[in-house]
């Protein structure tokens, strides 16, 4: 809704639409509140759970659907439908003579079986001769990206004006609901406003508000898209009817002749002409000039929003709340005091405007329906997957706690559907893109969606070069009363594999040994980029050759199960009885010598970090990266060891990901502190390049969104979906990434949205504004980013 040239171009193309199907005379725009099934969709996603942590993601995922419907009560999602009513006189029209009789004899029939009050069975044949009629509507309605109807589904939307409101299973209505029983409920009209509505299974009230009077001007009336601002589920009705041209233009002239005299009369009493006067002259006069334009007619329709409640008090005081909200637009409404019943039966499917329907009807030219925004909703993430916060309408908030609860729109995610080839979707590519400034929320999201893919069958890594999670995660462990009241969630994170490239301590020594954690077909030519780092082998070719038969030496002893790791490369060099080649020997040694190339370069002693492991988190410290943009000859000795240890680790998360048979996911935490380097860069994009053919995907988490941009010109799609958190130096770059316009109003949402809030851009290409939460309190603690001062609650005390 920020997008203004997008929204402009969406109601442009709905308008020619309901010009290219005004002549069908009869339509239907609904939108109604689809019950969210938010206990099946939690079933099939339970079924990707891994074995090892099926109970406690089954226990989360039940406490997910308890805080939401808490929260909401009946969850529900809006959905759009659009009827066309189908008429015999297109069916017929280049039939012959024959047909045509025998279609008007039929029609008689019909109405003099009716008129006695028969039934009659309709014949396949009956519908059979509006197949191609059915087919030219659909091709219109696809280019305005609507889909038919199953048949269980039509039973449902014809089923739910007699459930509106109550309890019910979706489901069950649709997969067993009987076309008989559609009606099966009592409506119980004798009380004012509203009506009782009584299943087999619940009661409850439905109270119907009529939209009564438009300003001049209907431009930005929004209905469909503003009615789902109100805090509860509402179900809004279009019915439409076209009206004839010739009666259009006789209506429009004496509407003008009257406006004509009352003007000429209030001239000659010495009065000034009303300005509604004028101003309705003028409406008219350009109406005029709009019907002698081929493709406008008028529309009359009438429009009503109806709310549902447990008792009449709740289901009137929603009611009333409707109209107070739509007052705020300038848009009047009624709450109709007898017309309850009629109006129930009036915006029942399949049923139309009749002549003697002359009440609250509105009167407007396509324009005016286009509108109405049919078909926007704010939906965005996924369908099935976890819970991560809310849509946020591009409101201001005092507090994010107040953001949160001003919503009725839940966010779900799921880390691995982007390079599924879901329908609908814009990208590809499963990586994922987290942006913004530092503090703003970023690693909050990114730990959020960690834990979340650790509780899926995929093989997570997490790279934290600030060591912050196996702090935050051990608070949580050693909590006695998180350790008792949730055992689950503390076994669940016990699995979790923490490894620190960290040269001081000597346990750590290894963890990045190719001898050790590759295979051998693979380690040599890493072995050899790492010590070509710290040494030059061009032109020494005796040492260059003695160098090579000693990684051979070493790889098919480890073939025979025998400890060894590159170290004994260098041992085997400084026995050699070439005293060039034991010199060189000597060299590395020292050079390898209490340096951080310990990491990759020891004895085989200490276990190396693991390819198969499933819930693995790597911390790095104390290490030295050059410049991305300083040239090679400037490197001190600290940053060529620096560059050998991520060539180790590029090496490895390319691996990570290569096996074709299982889902990984990779995570890097501030992400700049890597790509500010070539060596960085290298590995990002070799983490890219894996995810684009293997289902691999790699979770980006940086302060900048530049660095996407710059990447997004020479690969495109890189990032399926992306989060920005506001960053105040690059918000036209922010908004740029985002496909969102760079106006002086999106420029000043961001610059209102709190901390915990950013911009989502999902896989099918659309983005909103949402507000990130963790239904959970013992998650916190493992999602901490900052320690609060006693000083910092006592500032919130005096909010």
């Amino acid at each position: 809704m920020q997008n203004q040239k997008v929204v402009a171009n969406y109601k442009r193309n709905w308008k020619m639409f309901f010009e290219d199907i005004t002549a069908y005379e009869d339509f239907h725009l609904r939108m109604y509140p689809q019950e969210f099934r938010l206990k099946e969709r939690f079933e099939d996603l339970s079924l990707g759970l891994s074995k090892d942590s099926e109970d406690v993601g089954r226990y989360y995922l039940g406490e997910t659907e308890n805080v939401l419907s808490s929260r909401l009560g009946n969850m529900t999602k809006n959905d759009f439908i659009i009827g066309i009513k189908l008429k015999n006189a297109f069916v017929n029209v280049d039939g012959r003579l024959k047909d045509n009789v025998y279609s008007i004899f039929s029609n008689v029939t019909d109405m003099f079986v009716n008129y006695l009050g028969w039934e009659q069975n309709v014949p396949t044949s009956f519908f059979n001769q509006f197949e191609e009629l059915e087919d030219t509507i659909y091709k219109m309605v696809a280019g305005v990206n609507g889909s038919r109807l199953k048949e269980n589904e039509l039973i449902y939307v014809n089923r739910y004006d007699y459930i509106a409101g109550l309890k019910h299973d979706v489901s069950e209505e649709e997969e067993h609901g009987n076309i008989k029983a559609i009606t099966n409920s009592i409506i119980d009209p004798t009380e004012s406003s509203t009506l009782k509505i009584s299943s087999e299974q619940d009661e409850g009230y439905l109270t119907f508000v009529v939209i009564d009077e438009f300003p001049d001007n209907m431009a930005e009336s929004d209905i469909f898209y503003e009615a789902q601002s109100l805090p509860f589920e509402v179900c809004v009705d279009f019915k439409i009817h076209s009206e004839g041209k010739g009666k259009s233009k006789m209506k429009v002239n004496l509407k003008g002749r009257e406006l004509k005299e009352s003007a000429n009369e209030q001239a000659k009493t010495g009065d000034f002409v009303d300005d509604s006067v004028v101003d309705s002259h003028y409406l008219m006069r350009n109406l005029q000039q709009e019907l002698k334009n081929h493709d406008v007619s008028v529309m009359n329709w009438l429009a009503t929003i109806a709310v549902t409640g447990k008792t009449k008090k709740e289901s009137l005081l929603r009611a009333k709340q409707v109209v107070r909200y739509f007052k705020q637009l300038n848009i009047i409404c009624r709450i109709p005091t007898a017309d309850q019943l009629s109006l129930f039966y009036r915006t029942l499917p399949g049923e139309k405007l009749e002549a003697t329907d002359r009440n609250w009807l509105q009167s407007t030219t396509q324009d005016g329906l286009g509108e109405s925004l049919f078909g926007v909703n704010s939906e965005i993430g996924n369908k099935i997957g976890f819970f991560i916060g809310w849509v946020d309408r591009f409101h201001k908030h005092k507090d994010l706690e107040s953001a949160k609860l001003s919503s009725r729109d839940p966010v779900f995610f799921h880390p691995m559907l982007a390079n599924q080839n879901i329908r609908g979707s814009k990208y590809r590519s499963p990586h994922v893109l987290i942006t913004g400034d530092t503090g703003s929320g970023k690693s909050y999201l990114a730990k959020l969606l960690f834990i979340y893919v650790t509780l899926l069958n995929i093989k997570s890594l997490y790279i934290d070069p600030k060591k912050e999670i196996r702090k935050w995660i051990n608070k949580v462990i050693n909590d006695g009363i998180i350790r008792r009241d949730y055992p689950l969630f503390v076994e669940h994170l016990e699995k979790f594999k923490f490894v620190t490239l960290d040269f001081e301590d000597k346990d750590n020594w290894g963890a990045l040994d190719p001898v050790a954690f590759l295979p051998s077909s693979q380690a040599k030519e890493l072995i050899q980029d790492i010590f070509s780092e710290v040494y030059d082998f061009k032109g020494k070719d005796e040492i260059h050759t003695a160098f090579l038969r000693a990684i051979s030496e070493v790889l098919e002893r480890k073939e025979k199960g025998e400890q060894v790791g590159s170290m004994h490369i260098i041992e085997i060099m400084q026995d050699s009885n070439e005293p060039s080649v034991k010199k060189a020997g000597d060299f590395l040694y020292e050079v390898v010598a209490d340096s951080i190339l310990k990491l990759c370069v020891h004895d085989g002693s200490n276990s190396a970090l693991s390819l198969t492991d499933r819930i693995s988190i790597i911390e790095i410290e104390n290490i030295d990266l050059p410049e991305a943009t300083a040239s090679v000859e400037t490197y001190t000795n600290s940053q060529r060891k620096s560059n050998s240890i991520m060539l180790a680790l590029g090496k490895y998360c390319e691996l990570f990901g290569r096996d074709k048979d299982e889902q990984t996911v990779e995570f890097i935490d501030e992400a700049w502190v890597i790509i500010a380097s070539q060596q960085g860069k290298k590995v990002e994009k070799q983490m890219k390049r894996v995810g684009r053919s293997y289902n691999n995907a790699l979770y980006f988490i940086s302060q900048s969104t530049k660095d996407a941009l710059r990447e997004k010109e020479n690969e495109t799609g890189n990032f399926g979906v992306a989060f920005a958190f506001d960053e105040e130096n690059e918000r036209p770059d922010i908004l740029k990434w985002m496909n969102m316009e760079s106006s002086e109003e999106n420029i000043e949402m961001l610059d209102n949205m709190l901390q915990g809030q950013c911009l989502m851009k999902d896989m099918f290409g659309r983005t909103s504004k949402i507000t990130i939460e963790c239904l959970f309190e013992e998650w916190e603690g493992a999602l901490e980013t900052i320690n609060k001062s006693a000083v910092a609650y006592a500032e919130e005390k005096y909010l």
